[in-house]
This record gives C-alpha cells, sequence and structure tokens, in this order.
C-alpha cells in the first residue's frame, strides 16, 4: 500500500494504457495528498510550539511571582499568548479544509459588497482602538458567484492584515470596481509595504515578512490564495502609485 511508484511498461498492450495511465494520474495524486499532510503536519507542530512555550513560561512567572502586579502581568501574556495560539488552530483548521483537492459545492449568486460592509463593522472598534481610518466605496454591488462563507473569510483576512500593518493614524482603502465582465476588489494600506523581491513568498504558508513589528500565523495570506483560486480569481500585489503600503487586488468573474 506505500509503493505509490508510476507504473511503466514498454510492452503493456495498447488496449491496457488508457488504464495504466489513470493509475498512474491515481499513483501521483495519492503520494501528492500524502506529501501535503506530512508537512502540514510538521509545519503545524512546529508553529504551535512557540505559542504553548510562551503560555508555559509565563504560566511558571505567575506562579513564582510574590508581587501581585508581576503576577497579573503574566497572566494578562498567558491569555494573549492563548488567544495567539486559538487564531492560529482556527487559521490552520481553514487551511486544512481548503487543501489540497477541493472544489466550491453549489456556489451562490452573492453581493461581494455586503460581505465587505459587514468585514468593515467587525473590524472597525480595532481599527478605532489604532487610530486607523477605514473608508470604503463601491462602483458596483460586485454580484458574483461563489461561497459566501469562504469569501468572508478572503475579506476578513485581507482586511485584518491591512490593518495589523497599518501604522497609527493611518489609512486603509477598499474599494469595488466593476470593469467590464470583472468584480475587482481592492484593499490598499498606508503600511510600510513589501519588498518586490518578496511578493512572491508572501501567499506561502506561515512565510512572516522579518522587521515588521506584527505577530501573525504567516497562513492568512496563503488561505486568501487558496480561496481565490477557487473561484477562478486572480490575486494581484503591487504598490499603491506614488505610495508606500501594500495594494491587493482580488479579480473575479461577474455574475
Amino acid at each position: 500500500p506505500d509503493k505509490l511508484d508510476q507504473l511503466e511498461h514498454a510492452d503493456t498492450p495498447h488496449e491496457a494504457l488508457p488504464l495504466q495511465n489513470a493509475l498512474n494520474s491515481l499513483f501521483k495524486r495519492l503520494q501528492e495528498s500524502l506529501e501535503y499532510e506530512r508537512r502540514f503536519t510538521a509545519d503545524a507542530a512546529h508553529e504551535l510550539r512557540t505559542p504553548l512555550a510562551a503560555i508555559k513560561t509565563q504560566a511558571q512567572v505567575a506562579s513564582a511571582a510574590t508581587d501581585a502586579g508581576q503576577r497579573q502581568q503574566a497572566l494578562s501574556k498567558v491569555i494573549l499568548g492563548a488567544d495567539r495560539a486559538a487564531h492560529l488552530i482556527d487559521q490552520l483548521l481553514v487551511l486544512a479544509q481548503l487543501d489540497p483537492e477541493h472544489s466550491l459545492v453549489q456556489p451562490q449568486q452573492l453581493q461581494l459588497a455586503t460581505l465587505v460592509r459587514e468585514s468593515i463593522a467587525q473590524h472597525a472598534p480595532v481599527a478605532i482602538r489604532k487610530a486607523v481610518e477605514l473608508a470604503f466605496t463601491a462602483g458596483d454591488d460586485g454580484l458574483i458567484n461563489g461561497d459566501s462563507t469562504l469569501l468572508a473569510v478572503l475579506v476578513r483576512n485581507l482586511i485584518d492584515n491591512a490593518i495589523r500593518y497599518t501604522p497609527a493614524k493611518g489609512q486603509v482603502d477598499i474599494q469595488i470596481q466593476r470593469q467590464d465582465n470583472k468584480i475587482v476588489l481592492q484593499i490598499a494600506d498606508s503600511g510600510p509595504g513589501i519588498a518586490a523581491a518578496e511578493l512572491e513568498h508572501i501567499t506561502s504558508r506561515f512565510y512572516r515578512v522579518l522587521g515588521s513589528g506584527e505577530d501573525g500565523s504567516g497562513l492568512g495570506l496563503s488561505i486568501v490564495k487558496r480561496i481565490a483560486k477557487l473561484h477562478d480569481a486572480q490575486l494581484i500585489f503591487d504598490t499603491p502609485g506614488g505610495a508606500t503600503g501594500l495594494l491587493v487586488r482580488v479579480v473575479f468573474k461577474a455574475a
């Protein structure tokens, strides 16, 4: 059962070639699926060790503390570490559901603008606390076919990412435009941006830009890429014209 080598027989009868090719295709998919699961499990275990180690360390500090203030500070860090671990687990579960072979089941017609407004409402308290201005303009309702749950995750991750990496008193501009038979979701932030050499890596799992000073699972954009692919949408990263920051475009087919 563990032998998934390709069947290579030069003397295979012509009539049996379709069967041999089909088996080889199956073996290849199985091998890729098993390799994905092994890699995913190893990556997940590695990433979970860091927040768990931090939680344990702060719990030990709280246990040994004789000062009430020090104990409270350590316990606050325990709670923060638990929240980070929970977020990482949530992202891992989403990614596990999307990979490696997944297809949309009965996509529905929906308004992308509605999903964006709902996500902005959810993120507004965080943006207000950070003094980040959220601006949204919709030149179209953004009628597309897709899975509303997955698209909500895509929008949430993009907006969360933009707010996270935008400094205080910065701005995040969100737009929905119609271009011929395309619906374009565009999110631009006034953060530090990403070097051109790193743009091709930012959708890799667990990839984080060094020196950003922000915590994250490194899975958000990887999930966005997978959801976009499931919706046959194009994902584009760029730098806003004449400014710093990151510009993200997701181009969907209009319904």
